[in-house]
């Protein structure tokens, strides 16, 4: 039994032996079945070499090379290495082979068919430590392919290369600053010296100077508010201002960046842009801004620049406003007569007398040819008069100092004023305009002078009227008008009057003009006409038609015992009353041919004697006034 129990053991033994051979050889053709399978599908190159030569490869090995694995098997390494990196490779490989090192790794190109190369990070491990002849070595040889990751170094490179091309040559300074009052500099690029006079290390860190101090004074708090209110929205800015650069030049820049944020996108960090000089294209921009608006001869505003702000003015509702006209008389004449320089230099000056006469808020253009205007915001109309008389005056000094008359400047000068926001500016030019066509009458180059001057001519030859007595009748009208505050337009009408109230004079027979003696009834028939037929010469001449009804009344009477319309009290228009009392005063402190002067005290008192009935009683009682001011 025992003998049995022990044959059987044996047997099993017997038995047993050839299994576990078995299981040993399944479990190995297992695990060579799965190192093969991670060998081919592996995400990384393997080859599996001894000495030079390839054993075996996998296919990413083979694709990271642009090779076929049959191609590879049995090739050497060395006839497929970048000869720029083959002695490295073979330095390192004899290192290898005399078991220095069990490992080594290094970045290497292979050639491809195509004649281009394949860049890997390449590791040879030692696999065959033992029982290895030199030159015949196992090794394993892995590739990681990195021509990507070269392919964006390369880029990364380029893109740094042309930064610092870009930064180098910028018309600028590029910088990253903190976020603070001071701009303190992080990074600043080489355009920092050309743009601001000081070296890039001078600003760095506010080394020397911080860039807040290179900003002009006046400046400083209002860019910082701006940069502040800009970044804190997260938006891009941009803005210009001034600097004084460490020469102490003034220069316009335009800064152009954007803020940059924390990982929360919440907190500023820094800032970063680029600050460029615009000092010759502001120059070039205001030079053209400057012509867009200004006359080139004068230097005046244009009528461009005079539309807006007469448009601006009137969108505002802005009242009083006045407007002055201002046309030089015989411009022409000296164009043809002393050239068309000599006509610009005349226009030239008028503009300089002119802007000399207004005021910081009065806005002076050269309208046309030979044509102003100023705008005058919050004036009244008798601040426009007395700014006019201004322009008078400052005529008259300049023509004292010009000896030849030709070359004297000779204005029409007229204005209009808007009352009521229900008015406009075009009304008050219209009035100005008025003014100006009327004052024309009075210029001694004008067309519409050589009308009134060929008719006082004519006055004056049939006739004891004289210049000296029309000019002595306006002085009294005028100063009646100016007490009374009459309007421009109803000064210079009355100035017109007082010229020619007598013109119907000229239709009468010299014998009558200047007998000695008293008239004879018929005479007087003939005399008392006059008012009529200036009245008729008035209406032929659009210019004069304006006064005609005040010279067929100049001879009414208060009492309406005058002619040739017996009209009485406020039905005789004022002009023609103003005129009585001046013209009486004068022919009675005048001597004439038939008979002597008398003295002002005694003319004076005819006046208050008649005062009622001859004349208006208040015109009257101006006159007095004005008199007796005089003599005080």
């Amino acid at each position: 039994m025992g003998q049995q129990t022990e044959d059987r053991g044996h047997s099993c033994r017997n038995i047993a032996k050839p299994a576990r051979k078995m299981l040993r050889k399944k479990k190995v053709r297992h695990d060579d079945a799965l190192f093969r399978a991670a060998f081919q599908q592996a995400p990384v190159g393997i080859a599996l070499a001894e000495g030079f030569h390839f054993l075996e490869v996998n296919e990413e090995f083979a694709r990271i090379l642009g090779r076929t694995k049959d191609s590879l098997k049995g090739s050497s390494w060395v006839d497929i290495t970048h000869p720029d990196d083959l002695e490295q490779d073979l330095d390192l490989f004899e290192s290898f082979l005399r078991k220095e090192t069990s490992e080594y790794t290094f970045e290497k190109r292979f050639l491809k068919p195509d004649g281009s190369f394949a860049s890997a990070m390449m590791r040879i491990t030692d696999i065959d430590t033992e029982n290895a002849k030199r030159g015949c070595r196992r090794h394993l040889c892995t590739l990681r392919d990195i021509r990507e990751q070269k392919e964006a170094e390369k880029q990364l490179r380029e893109s740094e290369r042309s930064k610092r091309v870009l930064l180098s040559n910028l018309p600028g300074m590029a910088y990253r600053c903190d976020f603070d009052r001071l701009w303190t500099m992080r990074y600043l690029s080489e355009g920092c010296m050309e743009l601001t006079g000081y070296e890039p290390e001078d600003l760095l860190n506010n080394h020397t100077i911080a860039y807040r101090d290179v900003i002009l004074p006046e400046s400083r708090d209002t860019v910082w508010e701006e940069f502040k209110h800009t970044v804190e929205r997260k938006v891009p800015f941009r803005f210009e201002y001034e600097i004084l650069t460490a020469q102490k030049t003034r220069k316009w820049v335009m800064e152009i960046g954007r803020g940059i944020f924390d990982e929360s996108g919440e907190q500023v960090i820094a800032l970063e842009g680029i600050i460029i000089d615009i000092t010759e294209s502001k120059r070039r921009l205001d030079r053209i801004r400057y012509m867009y608006t200004h006359d080139y001869v004068t230097g005046l505003y244009n009528r461009n620049k005079y539309e807006r702000e007469k448009a601006i003015l009137e969108s505002k509702s802005i009242c009083p406003v006045s407007v002055i006209m201002a046309d030089i008389n015989g411009i022409r004449l000296i164009n043809d007569a002393f050239g068309h320089e000599e006509g610009d230099r005349m226009i030239a000056q008028t503009a300089r007398i002119l802007k000399e006469c207004c005021r910081v808020s009065d806005l002076a253009a050269r309208t046309g040819g030979d044509d102003f205007c100023i705008l005058l915001p919050k004036t009244d109309r008798i601040t426009a008069y007395q700014r006019m008389q201004v322009i008078r005056e400052a005529c008259v000094r300049y023509n004292a100092t010009i000896s030849n008359t030709d070359l004297q400047i000779n204005l029409a000068l007229g204005f209009g004023t808007v009352d009521h926001p229900d008015q406009n500016l075009r009304d008050a030019e219209k009035e100005a305009e008025d003014y100006v066509n009327k004052n024309k009458l009075f210029q001694g180059k004008s067309y519409h002078s050589a009308i009134l001057s060929s008719i006082t001519a004519t006055l004056h030859e049939h006739s004891q009227e004289t210049e000296a007595h029309a000019q002595r009748l306006w002085n009294i009208c005028q100063n009646i008008g100016e007490r009374l505050q009459l309007s421009q337009q109803s000064m210079e009408d009355l100035h017109l009057f007082s010229r020619l109230h007598d013109v119907g004079k000229v239709g009468v027979d010299d014998g009558i003009l200047n007998k000695p003696g008293k008239l004879t009834p018929e005479e007087w028939r003939v005399m008392e006409k006059h008012p009529e037929v200036g009245y008729r010469i008035a209406m032929s001449a659009p210019e004069l038609a304006g006064i005609a009804e005040y010279i067929l009344c100049h001879h009414e009477r208060w009492d309406g015992s005058g002619y040739p319309l017996g009209k009485a009290g406020d039905d005789i228009p004022l002009f023609s009353r103003i005129l009585a009392v001046a013209d009486a005063y004068d022919a009675m402190t005048t001597d004439r041919v038939y008979r002597d002067s008398l003295s002002k005290e005694e003319a004076l008192k005819e006046i208050m004697t008649h005062a009622g009935t001859q004349f208006d009683p208040h015109i009257a009682d101006i006159f007095i006034e004005i008199i007796e001011d005089d003599k005080g």
